[in-house]
């Protein structure tokens, strides 16, 4: 019960930046399928391969596992805390197959580092597929809110929650 929670709560957790991103490519932008869907498989493939790495090391570092996951998720979210949010407003015009990829690579990797911390301790099946399935329902409701809503600063919401998630493992 414990990892089902740890699991989803990371899982939404790293999934903040994913809303930012369709929310802050979609202003004025029209909102269209391609960017969920091209995060969530980006955020799939990242994490297929961390969970890979992730049963190697974990057989290398067994009794550490969960002190090397608070480490992750620590440096994690002091990457989160000093990053610049991504509040831009575009032009007005279509979301490209191309910057949904690299926003994809961009908020991905966030997932992918926190699932590497996951595989290590047994999640390395599952976690992939909730991480690509939360980013892909961030983004979309990210892009149903862009202009109606302004959302500044989440950096600081999910270094706090990555925190206190690394705290958590270490007790």
């Amino acid at each position: 019960m414990q990892e089902t929670i740890v699991l989803l709560s990371t899982a939404i957790i790293v999934s903040l930046d994913s809303f930012v991103a369709g929310f802050s490519l979609s202003l004025n932008k029209k909102a269209n399928a391609v960017l969920p869907v091209a995060v969530a498989l980006v955020t799939l493939l990242l994490c297929a391969a961390t969970s890979v790495i992730g049963r190697v090391l974990a057989d290398y570092l067994d009794g550490y596992a969960d002190l090397f996951g608070a480490a992750v998720l620590f440096v994690l979210a002091i990457i989160n805390l000093f990053k610049k949010d991504d509040d831009q407003t575009y032009s007005l015009r279509q979301i490209t197959l191309g910057e949904s990829v690299t926003m994809g690579f961009a908020v991905g990797t966030d997932a992918a580092v926190a699932n590497l911390s996951l595989a290590m301790q047994g999640l390395g099946v599952v976690a992939p597929i909730v991480f690509a399935v939360t980013h892909y329902f961030t983004v979309l409701v990210g892009q149903k809110l862009a202009g109606k809503v302004v959302m500044k600063n989440s950096n600081y919401l999910s270094a706090a929650a990555l925190f206190i998630l690394a705290l958590a493992k270490i007790i």
